[in-house]
């Protein structure tokens, strides 16, 4: 072999090589963005199902608060506070169902966070719900808020923290560089009765 072929023959060849390196190239950089478009789709999933359970343990909180508060009223109604009793009743399968959207997508963290947010929004309505039931059988409200109010207070400002608790946990998850926010007051600590 002359040496053009030679030269020629190592043209063929870099050319070759330069080609397969392009290729591994491209079907690296495609794999990457691949990856990266999946973790994206997979961020926004998450987002959209933390943000529908947040809504719906948020909306359930704020009814079930507001049913607490009626009671202080003076111009309590026993029929309204059995609509809002109903309201709070019909939001317990909005909760579940995102919250069970939320187990499933996880991770742990959050999925647990959900269920303790959950089920300390239920220890409050459940409370409430046999004191609706009390006063409708005859008893005295105003004895009953006076003997009673400070467990409620108590179920409330454990609710809040769990409430709390799955607000942080999602903003962890979907943004694992944000530091920390600044302390909010610790609404439980004013709810709970001091010794």
């Amino acid at each position: 072999m002359d040496s053009t072929a030679l030269l020629g023959l190592a043209g063929i060849g870099g050319t070759v090589v330069v080609a397969g390196i392009g290729v591994v190239g491209t079907l690296g950089s495609a794999r990457a963005t691949a990856s990266g478009q999946a973790a994206l789709e997979e961020q926004k999933a998450r987002r959209q199902v933390y943000a529908a359970c947040a809504t719906a343990v948020l909306g359930r909180r704020d009814t079930a608060v507001g049913l607490l508060d009626r009671f202080r009223d003076d111009d309590f109604s026993v029929a309204a506070a059995q609509a809002r009793l109903d309201e709070l009743e019909e939001l317990r399968g909005v909760v579940a169902g995102a919250v069970g959207a939320v187990v499933v997508e996880g991770p742990y963290g959050v999925a647990h966070c959900a269920e303790s947010a959950a089920l300390h929004v239920e220890v409050l309505a459940a409370r409430l719900r046999d004191w609706v039931s009390a006063v409708a059988a005859g008893r005295d409200r105003e004895e009953l808020v006076a003997s009673q109010m400070r467990y409620a207070r108590e179920d409330q400002g454990l609710m809040e923290l769990a409430v709390d608790r799955l607000g942080a946990e999602c903003r962890r998850v979907l943004h694992p560089d944000e530091r920390d926010s600044p302390a909010r007051p610790a609404l439980w600590r004013r709810l709970l009765p001091r010794a």
